[in-house]
């Protein structure tokens, strides 16, 4: 059945484009859902695709825990009495949102974190996933993290990979400049494996269908390769974070609110400390400030 809201991209495999794209996958132990999009408009969006193809959700499979990407968790679970799979770590945001909104903010976050894009509605996890976890016939499960603590990508029979956040757009990474990342490390390192998993097509949650990756992959690992570049001339000379963050936005063409703030400030340092950690710079204290500065060779 053709469902105009679903794109099919195999037998067994259809994707709702949109903000976050959606996975549909129909296996022989039941429907499941490849994330719900942010909040309850996208949980009744997918409803409604479920309706059209006459299908019974079995269960709804989280990459990870940000809002855009669970959203739609408690909607669905109320209204359909899915389970819920989401991995590991991501479980805990999943069930208890504010954890992103206080690891964002580096503390208790201020009155404007609180909205669905940051903090989604809590959801039940029934399922914690590991790499070794068995969800439904044809579904392989793939560990992608670097964009956050314990993301992971699902590839189905029909060799569609839905590779989550470990890749963006090229409109999304044009709109935003640097996308949030937490372990600098990890996400090149899922970079370079999603380049290894066979697929007739790629998924990136935010982006567009792809049936090659390469190129998307360069795009991503250039995006890394500059702000890494940008910081280390940067701190040429000794400076503290507020002035880092700024030189980095000043750079990159980014306006900040509260949002932008808690996103780029924590990718910036993370970026701090992944490039300190490999000795390419330095830190010292001065006057109760902390500052960094590139290593001497």
């Amino acid at each position: 059945m053709a469902v105009k809201e679903l794109k099919q991209l195999g037998p067994a495999t259809w994707v709702m484009e949109g903000p976050t794209n959606i996975g549909f996958i129909d296996t022989s132990d039941g429907v499941f859902i490849v994330d719900s999009g942010n909040g309850k408009e996208a949980g009744r969006k997918i409803n409604q695709a479920l309706k059209k193809m006459g299908w019974q959700l079995s269960g709804i499979i989280n990459t990870h825990s940000n809002a855009d990407h669970i959203g739609g968790n408690d909607y669905l679970k109320r209204n359909l009495a899915c389970d819920i799979y989401t991995p590991a770590v991501e479980a805990a945001f999943t069930e208890h949102p504010e954890l992103e909104t206080a690891f964002l903010w580096g503390g208790k976050p201020v009155k404007d974190l609180d909205n669905r894009f940051f903090k989604a509605v809590p959801s039940t996890v029934d399922h914690v996933l590991t790499k070794d976890s068995r969800v439904a016939d044809g579904l392989a499960l793939h560990v992608l993290d670097g964009h956050f603590f314990n993301m992971m990508g699902f590839s189905t029979r029909d060799q569609v990979l839905f590779t989550a956040d470990a890749l963006f757009g090229k409109t999304v990474l044009e709109k935003y400049k640097l996308p949030f990342i937490y372990d600098v490390g990890a996400f090149k390192a899922s970079i370079a494996r999603i380049q290894e998993i066979p697929a007739s097509w790629y998924v990136p949650s935010h982006g567009r269908i792809r049936a090659d990756i390469d190129e998307l992959a360069a795009l991503n690992l250039s995006v890394v390769q500059d702000l890494e570049t940008a910081l280390l001339e940067i701190l040429a000379r000794p400076a503290h974070y507020d002035h880092i963050l700024k030189a980095v936005c000043d750079r990159f063409g980014i306006a900040l609110d509260c949002g932008q703030y808690a996103l780029v400030g924590s990718t910036v340092r993370s970026f701090l400390s992944s490039l300190y950690n490999e000795g390419a710079l330095t830190l010292f204290f001065e006057s109760n400030l902390l500052y960094w500065e590139t290593a001497v060779p």
